[in-house]
Order: structure tokens, then C-alpha cells, then sequence
């Protein structure tokens, strides 16, 4: 059923998104900010319940007419009502402004039409020592506003995710279809407790082998079996795919294992992953790791626990506990039988006859395969042939391959499958549903991409951000500029550090968020979203995946390898006068799989083309652990014994750099074209 947005309702009904809010509290409604939803029954109750309301307002405006119209003569009175006129008049001067929490002098300026400084300033009188861009407190809101004058209409932030514009499909199944299903389960625990471990034990020493002949390949979700229905454990980092799948709304956890060290205790990472669970609603099984070292303290564990009310079975409480050892597998057997044991106290079942649907729990571009998407199938059976959509991705089912890459014809529910013929990589925790065909595929996830298109605000290219940013340094309401650096070397980083802090002036600051040595990395590319950062590179590169989001959330990342070049253009940037720099562009990317000699042209790199294009006497730039190790031109490039000009994606090639005989297995290879300013 369609549900209605509280902002939408509140805007019809010419009320503060507060006001219906709080109403639908009353009611017991469970609504948490004013983009949650109310479905038509929830939207008359709230309305009913405002109605009375409105007609007391109207009944008290009738009296006063009336006792206006008894006292006209009484001058006593008359005078009183002319005093309450003039009151009310003062109370109608005082506007009264919708603001979200946390709104900074930024936002609040295109809200009350005052300029920005004038209320950094104003706030300043107020002894509020606040930035342009920095979020205020609820009382210096309120502080504010009676210097102008004003109400705030305090209201939680209201904010368009992705859950929001593309909402899960929910299906209800007679309880006569529905049979028992496999599990599925997350690992969680703080860092280090042996997650990883305890994972690969299960996964090498549990799972049929098959005939995966060897094959070595990422494991995104397998199943074990165990008990009538198998186990499936989700095989990515525990928080991240649990956190993942519940901010799209999709419980696909069925029990927690959470993994305490046996000679650590219980660490903030173990609290976060409880309270997860908890407010997922989803049970827990507590796996005390490290029972085989002699400092173990399993006691000690469960009465830690308790403290956040996670009381084992023998503790008078209703959660299993298991002691395990994750290096010697003592304790997995009863990991196993206890985690059977809940899931059929849980009684989770599933409708095996009905059209495929489930989760995305990750996805990747694979040499030779393409688009890979690990999924879990939660309802119905999925079938080789299927038309598939999930948020702005659509596939025909080429192909599935299980966790020993064994290919399978059907997929069950409960179970995890690797999907190949996707037209682009979809997003992890997105639902994926089984249509009749591949148009009404393509149909729904066009009109998913559309949707997001109108909704993303942070789709913004890099020059835009850039430009504003110049700008607001022009005029002086831009004081720091925030880095990321990365080099090669040590000491490179230190004397990078130091040469930028010395391009600081009165006017603007330099603030050097984070400082390494390596290649530009995802969580660099995090980093810089979340502070507002430029990532600059010396001597090293971003991999794909991170030029490809610093792309896609506008960061800029500007990479050198003259020193004096990058100090010039962070002066530029100090100045505000930095420009968009787009002389060289990636066009492709090159993994080297090995290395052979070839008469005339010395070592040849035999390689995949991952990403893009190779042309014959481009710029090449060899990568090694992200740091750049040479950078020249190809001077040869052949396609089995054919000299050729361009090698496309996805295809094999020998490649030959001018005047370099040093390259590795496992080395990148960037290939660069000139492109005019």
C-alpha cells in the first residue's frame, strides 16, 4: 500500500511537519521524522484527531465576536478588548519558520532572507563562535531568531534516501505455500576478535568442496550444510552489509553470531553490533573466539555481557553462548547445531513457487564475466533465463555460480548465488525482483534511475565543486581549504606537509585532514566527502573504483610528480584562483596477469584490459601497490601474434613499454590520453 510522507500531508493541510509528527506519535504510529510515511487509514486518524482542533479555534473566534458584540457599550471592556487586538497584532508580527535541526548560518540565511555573514556575525554578538557551513544547536537556533524576531519550527532533518525513492516491493504468501528455508546469518564483533577467522574455518573446513578445482576466487555469501535447511552466512564485513541492508529496509539477517575475543572482552564494535541487532529486532548467538589461549576468560565474557542486557542461557537468560576456537575449530560443530536450533525456534520459511526475489549483497566486475552480482534469494526460486531488476540495474540471468563456482540451473530461497548478466553493477543491499521479461526489466529499472536522477543532490561534477569553492574563497567566506595528501615516500609526505603549511595566510587556512603514504584509496575518497577535502597525490594514483566515486561525489583528486607543481597550484587554490585541471584522462586500465620476453621489444606484460581502451603509443603509467614506478609510452601491442592498434575491455593483450623491462605480476598499467584545457 502507498504511503503518504508526513511533509506532504502537513503542506496540504498548511501545518508544521512537527505539529503531524507529534500527532501521529500520540496515536502510537511509529513515525520518526517527517519523511516517514502514513498509509491512508494513519492519515485520516491523524486528521481526525486535528479536526477538533480547528473547531475549537473557530468556537473561540465565535465567542469573542459574541462578547464583542454584549460589551460593545461597557467602555471598560471595550478598552480590554482594544488591548488584546493590539497584543494579538504583536503576536501576528512574529513570523513563525520551518528549520531543520542542525541548520547552519548557510541554510538559515535562504530560510529568513538575511545574509550569511550578517548571522555568523549576529551569532558572533551572541558569544556563538560558529563557521558559515557549521551546524548549530537547537537553543543557538532559538537564541538566534529572537535576536530577529522570530519562531523556529524546530523539525528533524529531512532527508531523501535511497530508500526512500525506491521502495521495497513486499509480497504476502498464504501460509499454506510456505515452507522452511535456510538461515541467514551475519558475523559481528569488534575488530580483531576473529570474525575473519571464524568465517574462513567454516568456510574451508564446512563446505562441500565440490569440484572448484582450486579456483581461488572472493567469497561474497556461502552455505554450509547444517541441520534440515543448510546455513547461508553472508560473508562480507559484518557491520558494513548489516548496516548496508538495514538502511534500504531490508532485514535479511535472520540471527546475529556475535564475536567476542575470550581474552579481550567486550569493545565498543561489540556494543555497536548489539545494538544493531537489537534495534533490527534480530536475534543473537554469542561466539566467546579464543577459548584455546591460556588467558581466556569465557566468565568474565557473559558477565560483561549482561551489562547490555545479553544474558546467556546459563545465566538465566534467553542467549545461546557458544565457546569456540576460530584457529583450532573446537566449538564450531556446536556453532552449527545451536545456530539450527534458533533458526527452527524462529521458524523461518518461504514460498519456493513463486517469482524470485531477494538482496543484493555485493557486486564487482569480474575479467571475463562482467557485471557479478552476489545475491540471496529470500522468496520464490530463481531460474537461469530469469529477467531480473534491482534499483537501476537489470539482468537476464546468464548465469549462476554457488561459492565452489559450480554452475547451478536453480536457486532456491535462503540461498546465495553469484548472478552474471547484469548491464551495469548493482547497488549492495538493493532489492532484486523476477519479471516476465527483459522489457519490463529495463522499464523498472529506467524508472528507478530516473527517480534517483531527480532526487540525488550530491550529483555534481568535480568542476562545479571546484568553481563554488574558487568562489567562495574570491569572496572571502571560505577560510580554510581542507587536504588529503598521499605520496610515495615518507618523507615526501613530510616535506609536502610542511611546504603547504606554509602557503597558509591571515586570511585563509590550511587544514591537512589526513596525511599517509600509499596509493589513493576508497576510504580516502570517504574521507574527503565527509570533510569537504581536495585528495592530492604525489607520485601515486587512484585505483578504478576510487577515481571512478571521487567522479561521482565531485571530489577532486589532482595527482603529480614535480613538487613545486603541486605547491604552485595549492597556492592557486589559497588565492582562490585554482583551475580545473583536465589535461591528462585515464582511458583505460590494465592488469598484468604475467611477463614473457619478445624479441625487438624486450618484456612483455601479459595483461587483461579491466577498465576502458588500449591505444598503440599512448601514455602509460605503471602502477605498483598504487605507487607510480615508471611512466612512458606503449610502444607495442598485440593480440595473440596480430600487432594491433586498440584492445577493448574485457580483452587479453601483450603489452610493451619504451625503454622499461621491470614489470611484475599483479602491477597496473594506466593508459592516458591528452585532452584539451
Amino acid at each position: 500500500m502507498a504511503k503518504k510522507r508526513i511533509h506532504q500531508i502537513a503542506k496540504e493541510l498548511d501545518l508544521a511537519s512537527a505539529d503531524i509528527l507529534h500527532q501521529a506519535k500520540e496515536l502510537g504510529i511509529e513515525v520518526k521524522t517527517a519523511s516517514s510515511g502514513l498509509t491512508e487509514e494513519e492519515e485520516e486518524l491523524v486528521k481526525l484527531a486535528l479536526a477538533p482542533v480547528e473547531e475549537e479555534k473557530v468556537s473561540v473566534e465565535e465567542e469573542k465576536v459574541s462578547v464583542e458584540e454584549v460589551e460593545q457599550n461597557d467602555n471598560e471592556s471595550q478598552e480590554e478588548i482594544v488591548e488584546l487586538q493590539e497584543e494579538e497584532a504583536v503576536v501576528e508580527d512574529i513570523q513563525i519558520f520551518e528549520v531543520s535541526k542542525n541548520s547552519s548560518p548557510q541554510t538559515l540565511s535562504s530560510i529568513i532572507d538575511i545574509d550569511a555573514t550578517q548571522i555568523v556575525g549576529d551569532l558572533m554578538g551572541l558569544g556563538i563562535m560558529k563557521a558559515i557551513d557549521s551546524p548549530l544547536e537547537d537553543s543557538e537556533i532559538e537564541k538566534l531568531f529572537e535576536k530577529y524576531n522570530l519562531i523556529p519550527d524546530l523539525i528533524d532533518e529531512v532527508t531523501i534516501s535511497r530508500e526512500d525513492i525506491i521502495e521495497l516491493k513486499n509480497f504476502e504468501d498464504e501460509q499454506d505455500n510456505l515452507n522452511l528455508r535456510a538461515p541467514i546469518i551475519t558475523v559481528m564483533g569488534h575488530v580483531d576478535h576473529g570474525k575473519t577467522s571464524l568465517l574462513d574455518y567454516i568456510r574451508n573446513e564446512k563446505v562441500a568442496d565440490g569440484e572448484a578445482g582450486g579456483i581461488t576466487q572472493h567469497v561474497g555469501a556461502y552455505k554450509v550444510d547444517s541441520g534440515e535447511t543448510g546455513i547461508t552466512f553472508i560473508d562480507t564485513p559484518g557491520h558494513e552489509a548489516f548496516t548496508q541492508m538495514r538502511a534500504r529496509g531490508a532485514n535479511v539477517t535472520d540471527i546475529v553470531v556475535l564475536v567476542v575475543a575470550a581474552d579481550d572482552g567486550v569493545m565498543p564494535q561489540t556494543i555497536e553490533a548489539i545494538n544493531h541487532s537489537k534495534a533490527a529486532n534480530v536475534p543473537i548467538v554469542v561466539a566467546i573466539n579464543k577459548c584455546d589461549l591460556p588467558e581466556a576468560n569465557p566468565s568474565m565474557i557473559k558477565a560483561e555481557l549482561t551489562k547490555y542486557e545479553v544474558i546467556s542461557e546459563d545465566l538465566g537468560g534467553d542467549t545461546p553462548v557458544v565457546e569456540v576456537s576460530a584457529i583450532k575449530g573446537d566449538g564450531i560443530d556446536d556453532l552449527l547445531e545451536t545456530l539450527s536450533l534458533v533458526a527452527e525456534i524462529e521458524e523461518l520459511k518461504a514460498n519456493y513457487n513463486a517469482e524470485a526475489s531477494g538482496y543484493i549483497v555485493e557486486s564487482r566486475m569480474e575479467v571475463g564475466r562482467g557485471n557479478v552480482a552476489t545475491v540471496i534469494v529470500t522468496r520464490g526460486t530463481l531460474k537461469q533465463g530469469d529477467f531480473l531488476y534491482a534499483g537501476q540495474a537489470f539482468c537476464r540471468v546468464k548465469s549462476m555460480f554457488d561459492h565452489n563456482n559450480k554452475t547451478q540451473k536453480s536457486v532456491q530461497p535462503g540461498s546465495p548465488i553469484d548472478i552474471i548478466g547484469w548491464d551495469e553493477s548493482p547497488t549492495a543491499g538493493d532489492q532484486f525482483v523476477a519479471v516476465k521479461n527483459q522489457k519490463e526489466a529495463k522499464s523498472k529499472a529506467e524508472e528507478n534511475k530516473n527517480k534517483l536522477k531527480e532526487h540525488d543532490n550530491s550529483s555534481f561534477s568535480v568542476e562545479s565543486r571546484v568553481s563554488d569553492m574558487m568562489k567562495l574563497l574570491q569572496e572571502g567566506e571560505l577560510n580554510t581549504v581542507n587536504l588529503i595528501l598521499k605520496a610515495d615516500t615518507n618523507g615526501s609526505v613530510e616535506a609536502i606537509r610542511d611546504g603547504v603549511n606554509k602557503l597558509a595566510t591571515d586570511e585563509v587556512n590550511i587544514q591537512v585532514v589526513h596525511a599517509a603514504v600509499g596509493g589513493i584509496v576508497l576510504s580516502d575518497v570517504d574521507l574527503a566527502g565527509a570533510t569537504d577535502s581536495m585528495i592530492i597525490g604525489f607520485n601515486v594514483r587512484p585505483d578504478s573504483q576510487s577515481r571512478n566515486m571521487a567522479q561521482s561525489k565531485g571530489i577532486d583528486v589532482r595527482t603529480y610528480n614535480i613538487i613545486y607543481e603541486l605547491l604552485d597550484d595549492i597556492s592557486e587554490a589559497v588565492l582562490g584562483q585554482m583551475t580545473i585541471k583536465t589535461e591528462e584522462a585515464v582511458i583505460g586500465m590494465v592488469d598484468v596477469k604475467t611477463t614473457f620476453r619478445a624479441p625487438k621489444v624486450g618484456v612483455v606484460a601479459g595483461s587483461i584490459v579491466s577498465e576502458g581502451k588500449v591505444e598503440l603509443d599512448a601514455k602509460a603509467r605503471l602502477l605498483r601497490d598504487g605507487i607510480v614506478i615508471y611512466e612512458g609510452t606503449i610502444v607495442s601491442l598485440r593480440r595473440f601474434k596480430d600487432n594491433v592498434e586498440v584492445v577493448n575491455e574485457g580483452l587479453e593483450c601483450g603489452i610493451g613499454l619504451s625503454d622499461y623491462k621491470d614489470i611484475k605480476e599483479g602491477d597496473t598499467i594506466e593508459i592516458l590520453a591528452e585532452v584539451e584545457v
